[in-house]
């Protein structure tokens, strides 16, 4: 038998076991091939292989980066969430994570970390720390993520064109579910897991900007976060 894998990923919050995209991401596919799992709450991104959250550790190996994990556990363990999709499916799944992933990914992070009202309430997800690093790490955490974001690009846009931008992938989700239950096939999928590691932080959270309002006031948005949570657990 297989020994369970340690994951690490950010402590709870919003509500959810993790608000973490990716970690949420990762736990759910692990939920829904049911591999054996323990979650180590770690807010600390630079202990990680790749100074990243989420990570596992699985054996004697150590790995960052959700892509790679999931490749991981198809080769050593077999399981594969994806197993069974036709080229046409697999292929839409792709080109959905990268939108997700690339570009819905970074709104969300900017209206968590950059945008004023957004950073009112993730700052609090800073008071787990322990005071001395605490003001210093909101001060460091912010700055980094408003340069990453401006060196990508997002950041170089106004508020209303990255809410205009964002608020087309999130659109464009909708419409995808509003007459299916799961984004690629006619059960959950990677693609799945993906768009509600993304999307539950928005629909869960208190972020008042209008990327995240757009995906709490999508009612089939808000019902396949519904079906991933009952599904899994999350």
């Amino acid at each position: 038998m297989a020994t369970p894998i340690r994951v690490f990923a950010f402590s709870p919050a919003f509500g959810l076991p993790t608000p973490g995209p990716f970690a949420l991401k990762l736990l759910a596919v692990l939920r829904l091939l049911g591999v054996e799992h323990a979650v180590v709450h770690e807010d600390d991104t630079r202990k990680g292989p790749k100074r990243k959250n989420p990570w596992i550790e699985d054996g004697g190996q150590r790995i960052g980066d959700t892509e790679l994990i999931l490749e991981h556990l198809r080769v050593t363990r077999g399981v594969d969430l994806d197993a069974g999709l036709d080229a046409g499916q697999a292929a839409i799944g792709h080109a959905l994570r990268r939108t997700i992933e690339e570009h819905l990914h970074q709104a969300l992070e900017w209206e968590m970390f950059v945008d004023d009202g957004g950073w009112a309430h993730t700052r609090e997800l800073f008071a787990r720390l322990p005071w001395p690093v605490r003001p210093l790490a909101r001060v460091a955490t912010r700055r980094q993520l408003a340069r990453h974001l401006w060196e990508r690009g997002l950041a170089r846009h106004t508020p209303q064109e990255i809410a205009w931008k964002a608020g087309r992938d999130v659109a464009a989700i909708h419409t995808l579910l509003e007459h299916r239950p799961w984004l690629v096939a006619d059960r959950p999928t990677v693609t799945d897991a993906t768009a509600f590691g993304m999307l539950a932080p928005m629909v869960y959270g208190p972020l008042p900007g209008p990327v995240a309002s757009a995906a709490r006031a999508s009612s089939p948005i808000v019902a396949f976060c519904g079906r991933m949570r009952e599904r899994t657990g999350l």
